[in-house]
């Protein structure tokens, strides 16, 4: 794979530096406002990000209707879709 932007370079050291510790099969930058369907095993904030909980379907409960994860936090959960109001993620699939 050529690496031809930073965001493509930051995914393959991810995939290579993850070893069998996290093992995705997958992992993509979400940076938008639109629904991305996983399932997702965890999420990792590149910046801070504000998930729009009433538009994810997850194994998450009593969660209020939008979830901040702060840079540099990584969540775990089972994450059958996951949409932001901001920010930006890595979601790692399984």
């Amino acid at each position: 794979m050529a690496i031809r932007t930073e965001q493509d370079a930051l995914l393959n050291d991810v995939k290579n530096n993850t070893g069998s510790a996290i093992q995705p099969s997958e992992s993509i930058i979400i940076d938008d406002t639109v629904e991305h369907t996983g399932p997702y095993f965890a999420l990792t904030a590149l910046a801070e990000a504000v998930i729009d909980s009433s538009e994810c379907t997850t194994n998450i409960t009593d969660v209020p209707a939008t979830l901040t994860i702060p840079k540099g936090v990584t969540i775990y959960g089972n994450f059958q879709s996951i949409e932001l109001d901001s920010g930006t993620i890595i979601a790692y699939k399984k």
